[in-house]
């Protein structure tokens, strides 16, 4: 008789691992918040589509479709979310004001871009006579918001701040997009941030994003939010008195509009902006405080919804093991956020371990019924130790494999996209160096609202449209007149030797001929000041 039972007791702890092997884990603490989290952060995506017709050469007009990335998060589940105001710069057009500047900046920058165009595809470049008399239209920005399951609204401009801070402006946009029970995510008190405390960082980075120019992951992964972590650094006000959060919490373009949370899952800062080499500790976030002023303008205080409350308990009924109830929260939550990609997941993982405890027990049940006649009181001890293995057995899980996205039909007020539609990378301006060196916006004169970036070769400044990458439509102003230039880890002016002079921050000064530039600084362009553009790091 125990003969038979040790044969018994070998066979089940030779099977029950394999069953125990299918039980999926239990997520990480840090793993469990993220995942709490990221459905409220989305995807902005900004663009348009320009047309230029060169009178005399082929009737296909060139097209150009700039476009502008960032992030950003939901606070209430009817569709209202907050973002940087420099990523929907380009769609402000409620201001005839800001329509006047979007179309100002077309028109700086159109004749580079043609060259450009006409340069790739092998075509003579533009003569000046043909630069007159191009034909050029555009169509309206269109803001497009991106959820976490890879469907997306049309977004409207409900507040706006000043991205540059030519008027006190704190770089916040409130967004509305015609959606109910969406995600949402919690605001805290960015009054209570200390040095010191930790910060989690949700957002869609385009360092090496193909909506950005690169092609280092594949599109699918442009839609799989980026986290990063970190502390905070300090609390500072930037040079228009406005705090700023600044943390070693690493963030790119891309990321900008999106939220950084404190320790228990709130959001006290908006990611805005990185010193010029995004040096480690100096990046930094506008306080959700600020941000609480542009809420109150829209009329929509902070609220959490459907969505929230069925993802939240379905977290906790997976981490507590109960697959059956999690089961049931991961559907009601499918069910307002249809294909999510997490939330399929949990449920395949949830339901097999249904599956594969069920077969434990059933298994086990079997063993003993086989087992108890067999065996007196000495081979209850025996038994004993063996479910002690099988259950430390158990308890060694591996990673659920991802379930395949299966999308679901949308409301008719959402469109559900495939990844490969998404526009592609932007045709203007040129693909983006992986260094950056900061930007010049126009905050006076005939190009004023316009924002120029400066790239590795740096922005030639000037009359003639030929020689300069900004030009200045002014008789004050010289054929060449300055240059914007990386040199000796520094971003620098230089005079190229104009009659009018170059100005740093007051016409009252002497005319420079090479200086150094620091985040905030005012470039004037002539003692009239033709063009004043401020130099941002």
């Amino acid at each position: 008789m125990l003969r038979r039972a040790v044969l018994l007791l070998s066979c089940l702890l030779v099977c029950l691992p394999a069953f125990s092997q299918a039980i999926a884990d239990k997520l990480t603490p840090d793993e469990a918040a993220v995942l709490k989290h990221s459905p409220g952060v989305v995807l902005v995506i900004v663009s348009y589509t320009v047309k230029v017709e060169i009178p005399g050469r082929d009737s296909n007009p060139l097209e150009f479709h700039p476009t502008a990335t960032g992030s950003g998060f939901l606070y209430r589940p009817d569709g209202y979310l907050i973002t940087n105001s420099h990523v929907v710069e380009d769609a402000n057009l409620k201001d005839p004001q800001a329509r006047d500047d979007h179309l100002r900046s077309i028109h700086s920058n159109i004749i580079r871009w043609v060259q450009e165009k006409l340069k790739n595809t092998g075509r003579p470049p533009l003569t000046v006579a043909e630069a007159r008399v191009l034909r050029i239209s555009a169509s309206d920005p269109q803001i497009r918001i991106y959820l976490a399951n890879k469907n997306y609204f049309r977004g409207e401009i409900k507040a706006y701040s000043d991205p540059t801070g030519v008027n006190g402006g704190k770089d916040v946009a409130i967004i509305k997009v015609d959606g109910n029970n969406l995600p949402t995510v919690k605001l805290g008190d960015s009054n209570a941030v200390r040095t010191g405390d930790p910060l989690v960082v949700i957002g869609y980075p385009g360092a090496v994003s193909p909506l950005s120019g690169f092609d280092m992951i594949s599109m699918e992964s442009a839609l799989v939010p980026t986290v990063t972590n970190g502390h905070v650094s300090a609390v500072k006000t930037d040079y228009k008195g406005t705090p700023v959060i600044q943390s070693d919490a690493a963030i790119t373009h891309g990321n900008s509009g999106g939220p950084a949370f404190n320790a228990t899952g709130e959001v006290v800062g908006i990611a805005t902006y990185a010193t010029e080499r995004e040096v480690a500790g100096f990046y930094f976030f506008v306080p959700i405080n600020t941000a609480m002023e542009f809420v109150r303008q829209a009329g929509a205080t902070p609220e959490s919804g459907a969505f929230d409350s069925a993802w939240s308990n379905a977290l906790d009924s997976y981490q507590a093991g109960k697959w059956d109830t999690a089961k049931g929260y991961l559907s009601d939550a499918l069910n307002f956020m249809p294909g999510l990609p997490e939330a399929l997941r949990l449920q395949t993982a949830a339901a097999q371990n249904v599956r594969s405890e069920g077969s434990v027990a059933r298994m086990t049940e079997n063993f003993g019924s086989m087992l108890w006649p067999s065996v007196g009181v000495g081979g209850v001890l025996v038994v004993g130790l063996a479910l002690l293995l099988i259950m430390k057995s158990a308890g060694k899980k591996p990673v659920p494999v991802p379930a395949p996205v299966a999308f679901a039909p949308a409301s008719p007020s959402m469109r559900t996209v495939p990844v490969d539609s998404i526009p592609p990378p932007p045709l203007i301006p040129p693909k983006a160096s992986s260094t950056h060196f900061g930007s010049i916006h126009v905050t006076s004169g005939a190009l004023a609202g316009s924002r120029f970036p400066v790239p590795k070769a740096g922005l030639k400044i000037g009359r003639d449209s030929s020689k300069n990458d900004v030009v200045v439509p002014d008789d004050t102003v010289s054929k060449e007149h300055a240059w914007i230039v990386p040199l000796d880890n520094e971003i620098v002016l230089i005079d190229r030797g104009s009659s009018n002079g170059t100005f740093v921050n007051s016409t009252e000064t002497p005319g420079v001929n090479k200086v150094a530039l620091k985040n905030g600084d005012r470039i004037f362009i002539g003692k009239k000041g033709a063009a004043v553009f401020t130099y941002f790091g």
